[in-house]
């Protein structure tokens, strides 16, 4: 296994809304690991927007078998507020209002993350050629919308060692992971999708994770868990199970 840390350096902030969000968006704090992925696969697809699942239609990021995690770098300084937003909504109405005009659009309160110039780790580990993951791992352009742009700020590549038993680590990871009840005040509870939300017109499960970050002043910081899958990157852990 090997593992690449991208160091993504955020032009304004970004937002990814919590599954099933509609008339009110609250964004995660983090992005989750289908939004890591997804930007990762934008070196290798882009221009396609949608390849063939067993006969069903989805995003070609599926195709990319990595495990990811992020968190926020040490120094940074960034804050969560929500914008009132002019959003088409046409698609949460009734069947029979969708093709009226007087209800295309709504005021949408929608969750962002304001960091300007600050940088987020995301940590990608994969059994894949170590020259592709480099060179997805550069061509990273946003997390999340079109609006949310990034700059690769560095990359670092190595080998993924596998370990477990207690390891700190300042990434997300599954709520499934056992952590102490002590520990478990230094994390909060989010619901990602998983993988399957990547095929078109399907839901998604919801998997929950833990979050070891604080929400004001907005920052990651170091627990303790039992892990029985993690990876040794780069002198850090990431947690998968």
């Amino acid at each position: 296994m090997i593992y690449s840390k991208v160091f993504l350096k955020l032009h304004w902030g970004f937002y990814v809304s919590y599954p099933e969000a509609s008339k009110a968006k609250p964004s995660f704090y983090l992005p989750p690991p289908t939004t890591l992925i997804g930007a990762l696969s934008y070196g290798k697809y882009r221009g396609v927007d949608t390849k063939a699942f067993k006969g069903k239609a989805g995003s070609p990021a599926l195709e990319i078998k990595v495990k990811a995690a992020a968190s926020f770098s040490n120094e940074f300084v960034g804050g969560y507020t929500e914008d009132i937003i002019r959003s088409v909504i046409m698609y949460f109405q009734r069947k029979e209002r969708r093709g009226d005009p007087k209800f295309r659009y709504g005021v949408v309160p929608t969750g962002k993350i304001y960091a300007p110039n600050q940088v987020v780790k995301v940590v990608y580990v994969a059994e894949m050629d170590k020259e592709e993951l480099e060179r997805l791992s550069w061509s990273i352009t946003r997390l999340g919308c079109k609006e949310c742009l990034v700059s690769v700020e560095d990359v670092e590549i190595g080998e993924a060692k596998r370990v477990k038993g207690k390891v700190k680590t300042s990434y997300y990871f599954p709520a499934s992971v056992t952590i102490s009840e002590e520990e478990k005040k230094n994390v909060m509870l989010v619901s990602f999708w998983d993988e399957n939300g990547f095929i078109w017109g399907s839901a998604g499960n919801v998997v929950t994770y833990a979050l070891p970050v604080t929400g004001y002043p907005l920052k990651s910081k170091e627990v303790e868990v039992e892990a029985s899958e993690a990876y040794e990157v780069g002198g850090e852990y990431v947690v998968f199970g």
